[in-house]
């Protein structure tokens, strides 16, 4: 996918027009899950179901957690509904390097063993129709540390 495409988004997700209905990318997931554990993530595309006709159809779904793929899915006009399931996996270094400190001496950092326990991160669907072009849309999900534990020491003065 090329970052210099058009891609549309809702303009009020409270009061979507007819077109954002049936285009706009809706993600199923868990609100949180465990680093290190994987996790389903259903895709369909509009909250009103896109038609899948031949002179006009979704023709791929993709979607992407913290910035990278985690899976595209081609579909064809016969294949009846627009959607798709993936298996994401979030990690720990999702979670870590969350917190920025500032030091008076040393100036701005980033601390990522401070106890950090989860991280909010995005997951974003993204499809292309064959008239209406790319829409987008994304969720916030929590990904849960399976390591840190309550009381970490933090290390943040001897990273300096």
């Amino acid at each position: 996918m090329s970052s210099d495409i058009n891609i549309q988004r809702a303009k009020d997700h409270d009061n979507l027009t007819d077109t954002e209905k049936k285009h706009i990318p809706v993600i199923e997931a868990p609100s949180e899950v465990k680093a290190g554990e994987p996790f389903d993530v259903k895709v369909t595309v509009g909250a009103i179901p896109h038609v899948m006709e031949e002179e006009h159809y979704i023709k791929w779904i993709e979607l992407h957690l913290n910035g990278t793929l985690v899976g595209r899915k081609e579909l064809q006009a016969s294949e009846g509904k627009a959607e798709a399931t993936f298996t994401a996996v979030g990690t720990e270094e999702m979670i870590t390097a969350r917190e920025i400190r500032n030091c008076t001496i040393h100036g701005f950092g980033v601390c990522g063993t401070c106890g950090t326990k989860s991280a909010i991160v995005n997951l974003k669907a993204v499809e292309s129709c064959n008239v209406h072009g790319l829409w987008e849309d994304s969720k916030g999900i929590e990904i849960i540390s399976s390591v840190v534990k309550d009381g970490k020491k933090c290390t943040w003065g001897s990273q300096l």
